[in-house]
């Protein structure tokens, strides 16, 4: 399994009154995360809604396994699974550059609906495409 890599910095406003990350920004470090895997293939946000769909999270699911602190350099780590279904999941890893130590790891779910709110079970052609090529460099 394969993730896409991209560095970040933790920025003091992150963290909470005892020094340590505030557990809501992991979140916002996922979305990064997939955000920059997603321009790779043309797949942000924009360009699905070009397409006439949209993709919101129905799931998420966050582990934390050590603190993470301000200023510390990390890596966040995501990976797209091949899709059975007309549905996007994701895989993600937090770690310290320093170290390597895993800081958190998740995984996040999508569905596929028209711009209408019509759920879609079977991706369309132009979308496919994409996804199986993110899929394929995932692997």
């Amino acid at each position: 399994m394969k993730f896409d890599e991209i560095e970040a910095r933790v920025r003091f406003y992150e963290t909470d009154e005892w020094g340590m990350v505030w557990h809501g920004y992991y979140v916002g470090w996922f979305e990064m995360g997939r955000i920059e895997l997603a321009r790779k293939f043309n797949l942000l946000p924009k360009q699905f809604k070009e397409l006439g769909y949209v993709a919101p999270v129905i799931n998420l699911n966050i582990d934390y396994k050590q603190v993470t602190k301000s200023d510390e350099e990390i890596i966040i780590r995501t990976h797209f699974e091949e899709p059975k279904k007309a549905a996007l999941k994701f895989k993600y890893e937090v770690v310290r550059k320093e170290d390597g130590e895993l800081l958190s790891k998740g995984e996040t779910t999508q569905v596929i609906l028209t711009t209408e709110g019509k759920l879609v079970y079977l991706f369309p052609d132009e979308l496919k495409e994409r996804l199986m090529g993110m899929a394929r460099y995932c692997k």
